[in-house]
């Protein structure tokens, strides 16, 4: 062993020494450990219980008021149809789509696109 060998083996080992041991869950007693998963448990019940009663009926009323507001929108849309302009470079179509009848695009809609010709 050569007199740098031996030089780092002691220095690593002072090192070890003078660095403290982390301490993670394994220094807590198994009191300690029990009061955490009380406190857990107690935890995940209420989450529980804030998710089951308080934002399933908010999605409810939510997607309720968000349907209303939609039929009323389509109900105006009907009533009162959007004048189309044409202009020259809306509907440049030069190669039928491959669904449907080729001339619709994917998302047409009658009520708000432009009607095809």
């Amino acid at each position: 062993m050569s007199f740098v060998q031996i030089l780092k083996r002691g220095a690593a080992s002072n090192l070890r020494a003078t660095v403290p041991k982390r301490a993670y869950s394994g220094a807590m007693t198994s009191e300690e450990v029990a009061a955490t998963k009380v406190e857990a448990d107690e935890a995940v019940h209420t989450w529980k219980k804030i998710s089951l009663f308080v934002t399933v009926p908010l999605c409810a009323i939510f997607g309720y008021i968000a349907t209303e507001d939609e039929l009323h929108h389509i109900s105006h849309l009907k009533e009162h149809p959007p004048t189309f302009t044409k202009y020259q470079y809306i509907s440049v179509h030069r190669k039928d789509f491959p669904w449907g009848d080729g001339k619709e695009t994917l998302f047409f809609n009658p009520l708000v696109n432009l009607p095809v010709e």
